[in-house]
């Protein structure tokens, strides 16, 4: 299919974000400016207002489905990144917030809209900061390499502290010169990292020290420079 289309999988899974994006942003305020000037005494507009409205977010969210969907093939292909993570999670949340545009504002409870849009988004912020973005990232990408599928070592040594335990413990399941190079990209990182006062003190980035430190002792190469998968 993309070879029909002479796409690369970055192209399409963009194309289909930005689609669904603009689409998006389009469609929601007019149908909200369409409600606003709904003259509400007549039945017949508002059950014609509901149809159109129902049916437009129906077609957004098939677009949504073939957005999530070049997505999904294109970590299947790449693995998964910071930037795939949060595109998706945003999609997402565009998602939640139709749901409930569809629970509120067609159902004569338009005042509640707002609210609940910003709320769920900042309820989506703080679900990634607990689920820790780094870790699921090294996660997803060591079980595909457990699966014989590329392994961007480089990448995943460029991550935060939040990755080094998840890396650490997933260590033991890589190829031997895989297992290698991540072992020595983490300890030319973060072994010779000093702690620091408590003024400084991060809790991250104190665990990812002692996870480097339990590293098994043995001669390492020296780790080639860190670059960021694009």
């Amino acid at each position: 299919m993309l070879a029909s289309t002479g796409l690369t999988y970055a192209e399409y899974a963009r194309r289909g974000f930005f689609e669904l994006v603009t689409v998006t942003a389009l469609v929601l305020p007019l149908l909200l400016l369409a409600h606003w000037l709904l003259r509400s005494e007549k039945p017949a507009h508002r059950r014609i207002l509901r149809g159109l409205s129902a049916s437009l977010v129906t077609l957004l969210f098939i677009v949504m489905f073939s957005a999530l969907q070049r997505m999904r093939l294109y970590t299947a292909e790449f693995g998964l990144t910071e930037l795939r993570l949060y595109t998706t999670a945003f999609m997402a949340w565009i998602f939640v917030v139709l749901v409930f545009f569809l629970l509120t504002v067609l159902r004569e409870r338009r005042p509640l809209f707002a609210p609940s849009a910003l709320a769920t988004g900042f309820l989506a912020v703080a679900l990634l900061n607990i689920m820790s973005p780094d870790a699921l990232i090294v996660r997803t990408n060591l079980a595909r390499a457990e699966r014989g599928e590329e392994l961007d070592v480089a990448y995943l040594a460029s991550l935060s502290a939040d990755a080094v335990p998840a890396l650490s413990a997933g260590l033991p399941r890589l190829p031997e010169g895989a297992r290698r190079d991540l072992e020595a990209r983490l300890e030319a990182r973060w072994a010779g990292e000093a702690p620091g006062d408590w003024r400084t003190y991060n809790l991250s980035r104190s665990r990812a020290r002692e996870a480097v430190a339990d590293l098994p002792a043995e001669p390492l190469a020296e780790a080639p420079p860190l670059r960021r998968a694009g």
